[in-house]
This record gives C-alpha cells, sequence and structure tokens, in this order.
C-alpha cells in the first residue's frame, strides 16, 4: 500500500477486486497498511480505504489479510551488532504492533483472514544464534498476541539470500517454530535471482512439508532490471513475461503449499505499460 491508494474511489477498487478475481485470487495480502519511524512523516491506511478494501473484496468473495504497519527501523535492526539496538527495534515494533492488533476493527470483518508481518527474512542477517534467539522471541510474541485477540497464527515471508553466509533456512526455521507458531511464505526469488534460485529454497520447502507446517509460495511476477548502485536501494524492474510465469505457477502447484502468492499482481499484472497488460492478457487466455 502507498499514499496513492488513498485516492482511488470505490469503483476503481471494485474494479481491480474484479481483475483479481479475473485471474484466479482467492485472496488479497496487503503488505502493510502504514509506514512509519522513517524519513518521512508517519502515515497509515484511513479507515475509509480499509473499508473499502474489504467490502470490494467481500463482493467479489475474496479474503483480505492485512499486513501491520511498517517500521522503518527494521533495516537498522537487521544491521545492528550490538543487542540494544536491536532490542530497541523489537521492543518498540512489538508495542506498536500489538496495540494495532488490539484497537483495528477490521479483524471482524467476515473478509478477514488474518495479519501479515511484515518484514521478509533470510539466513544472512540471522546466522548468529544469538541473535535467532531475539528474533524468535519477538516473534513469539506478536503471534500470541495474534492467536490471545482470536486472530489466529500471523504470516511472515521469508527468501534465500544470495549473500555468503553460514546461516541456513532450515536451520533458522526449525529455531523459529520450535519457539512458536508462524506460517511461512516462501518467496521463489525467481524475479531478482533468476529460475536457479528455486534450488536454494527447496531444502526449505522439504523441511516445512516433514514438519507438516503449513505454508505458501510466493510466485515472483516481475524481473528485476540492472541497477547503477545494485545494493537494493534503486529498485528497477519490470512485469515479467507470462511464460516464465506461468512455469513458477506449474512449480508451485508441486510444493506442498498451502496457497500461492503472487507478488504482486498489482500493479505487475494490472498496471498501464505494455508488459504489465501483456502479462495479464496472456493469464487470462490461459484461464480460457
Amino acid at each position: 500500500m502507498w499514499k496513492s491508494h488513498f485516492q482511488l474511489s470505490r469503483q476503481q477498487w471494485t474494479e481491480r477486486m474484479a481483475a483479481m478475481r479475473e485471474l484466479g485470487c482467492k485472496e488479497v495480502l496487503l503488505q502493510w497498511v502504514g509506514l512509519i519511524n522513517g524519513n518521512e512523516p508517519d502515515w497509515l491506511l484511513p479507515d475509509a480505504v480499509m473499508q473499502t478494501i474489504l467490502d470490494t473484496a467481500d463482493e467479489q468473495g475474496m479474503h483480505v489479510r492485512i499486513g501491520l504497519p511498517y517500521d522503518n527501523g527494521w533495516w537498522q535492526a537487521l544491521s545492528a551488532q550490538d543487542e540494544p539496538t536491536q532490542a530497541a527495534f523489537f521492543t518498540r515494533s512489538l508495542q506498536g504492533a500489538t496495540r494495532y492488533m488490539q484497537e483495528a476493527r477490521w479483524s471482524r470483518h467476515k473478509r478477514f483472514s488474518g495479519w501479515y508481518i511484515p518484514y521478509e527474512l533470510e539466513q544472512y542477517h540471522w546466522a548468529d544464534t544469538a541473535r535467532q534467539q531475539r528474533l524468535g522471541d519477538w516473534l513469539a510474541a506478536l503471534s500470541e498476541a495474534s492467536q490471545q485477540a482470536g486472530h489466529g497464527t500471523p504470516a511472515i515471508s521469508t527468501y534465500f539470500s544470495k549473500l555468503e553466509t553460514q546461516g541456513t533456512l532450515v536451520q533458522l526455521w526449525q529455531t523459529l517454530l520450535d519457539r512458536t507458531q508462524l506460517r511461512p511464505m516462501v518467496q521463489d526469488g525467481v524475479g531478482v535471482a533468476g529460475w536457479p534460485n528455486i534450488q536454494a529454497i527447496e531444502p526449505l520447502l522439504l523441511y516445512l512439508r516433514q514438519r507438516q507446517v503449513k505454508f505458501d509460495v510466493v510466485v515472483e511476477l516481475f524481473e528485476q532490471l540492472p541497477s547503477e548502485k545494485n545494493d537494493g536501494t534503486d529498485f528497477k524492474a519490470r512485469s515479467a513475461d507470462y511464460r516464465r510465469v506461468n512455469r513458477q505457477l506449474e512449480w508451485a502447484e508441486t510444493t506442498g503449499a498451502d496457497q500461492v502468492v503472487a507478488f504482486a499482481v498489482d500493479p505487475w499484472a494490472l498496471g498501464s505499460d505494455p508488459q504489465a497488460k501483456s502479462l495479464r492478457r496472456e493469464w487470462l487466455k490461459s484461464r480460457g
């Protein structure tokens, strides 16, 4: 969600929901509903807009999983080498997220399907045992807050980092799932790292199946473009061609995932540029 979404009319939301349903979507995942503690002023999705999103999703028979407000301090916590800096983020973000879950009336809407923790976990930053323990404590508290409120197990995404490290995704998730209940959303990474990245996440998918944990697979609908900085701060991408996306979707159906999440239908399949139009046209054609 971005501030530009505030300006969409109910009719525009109705059209977007209908377009997503036409592509086969059964649930809308809002990655976050606000950005806080960054360089820009904090903002949250207005109540009226959230009500419109839930109601127009309801009209299409779709559910909505709501991402908690995103705390920009996450990046500082990732790179922090000292425990106090990381602990400060965990304490602050836990308080804010818990308060939002308790006070938001959206959980009472019949199309609400749970919370999404809007951060991405990878093996590079979380190889250290002590850091994993702090991460596990934080996620356990978030999961407990969700479940105590009767909202079920929250979801969080995870991906394989190409940065060289001693850590593994399987070891990280074993630690986390030994401590708490979470719904992993495993990113296929094809949009950034290409098709070979599928092999990098297969050990985690196998582990989740063996452990009989409900999980989702995230299919990336974009193709990352070269950047001068090449450090993630100057992200550029375009919609992928449907031949590649269809291959991803066929693979995702074999993983044992409870759901396949397309990241992101809006804008990569609903945009007005030629690549997005082509992706949507071919996708619809494949559905008959």
